[in-house]
């Protein structure tokens, strides 16, 4: 998971790498572009907790940018998805590499103490695989290369579903983390412990499942180019992220987030 509490996301993506997704319905297929390709922008609004394991809730800016095929513009992609660029791509299976940005974190309010953490670049991989064309399951692993150095696995599987000028999309998730990703984002040091004033002991976390949780999208067709879009998440964490300090006494292991924006395609 990238945490959702972005300023700004944005990757590029320079591929049909999401097949076997239906263009929404009454869609036509797209040619014009610059050059053949069109830039994919979405903007978001976010109602979510102030850092990964937190109990207080702001809102927040939020949005993606892509490249992609103008006939690519309404291939299904999951809003918590990394970017990604296919280089085997069929109807049914999609392999290829992945990026995100995942936003920094800073040291205020409860975090007072704590090490801030960058922003930090991820690169890996992905694969999607269609079981029927309304099932999808997706896999992505990403490596942290700025920042953070961590490895963080993400899963999901969504049904989609295209009903008059709406697409809605809806599945389970489930994260894992290595210890260095663990440790970076739920571990104290013995220096952090001394510094802060909430938490006085030092905490290591370890390797193991970072949450699991449910996705709920859905994406209405306003003009032939912009959708409307709406998102809601739900995530719990697990193991010895759940019992950090930063969860267990400063915020809850229950993460709930909100969205609504626009996404367009320029030229469109």
């Amino acid at each position: 998971m990238r945490a959702i509490h972005a300023t700004v996301v944005w990757a590029m993506l320079l591929s049909t790498a999401l097949p076997g997704a239906a263009r929404a319905e009454g869609t036509p297929p797209a040619t014009e572009g610059l050059f053949g390709y069109a830039f994919n922008i979405a903007i978001r609004g976010w109602i979510t907790p102030t850092y990964e394991g937190g109990k207080r809730f702001g809102p927040a800016p939020g949005g993606s940018l892509a490249v992609s095929k103008p006939a690519d513009f309404d291939k299904y992609a999951a809003p918590d998805d990394a970017a990604s660029f296919a280089f085997v791509s069929n109807d049914k299976l999609s392999l290829g590499a992945a990026a995100s940005l995942r936003e920094n974190r800073g040291n205020n309010r409860e975090l007072q103490g704590l090490r801030s953490i960058g922003w930090s670049a991820q690169g890996g991989a992905f694969a999607n695989y269609w079981p029927t064309p309304a099932v999808r399951l997706h896999v992505e692993a990403l490596k942290g290369v700025t920042s953070q150095y961590g490895l963080l696995v993400n899963t999901s599987a969504d049904y989609v579903a295209n009903v008059g000028p709406w697409r809605l999309a809806t599945g389970p998730r489930f994260s894992w983390g290595d210890k260095t990703w663990n440790n970076r984002y739920f571990g104290v040091t013995p220096t952090e412990a001394k510094l802060s004033p909430y938490i006085h002991q030092a905490y290591f976390a370890d390797a193991g499942p970072h949450f699991y949780g449910w996705e709920a999208a859905a994406e209405y067709k306003w003009r032939r180019h912009v959708r409307l879009t709406f998102d809601v998440r739900y995530h719990h964490l697990l193991g010895d992220d759940a019992k950090s300090p930063l969860v267990r006494q400063l915020g809850t292991p229950e993460q709930i987030s909100a969205s609504t924006g626009v996404r367009f395609m320029f030229p469109g």
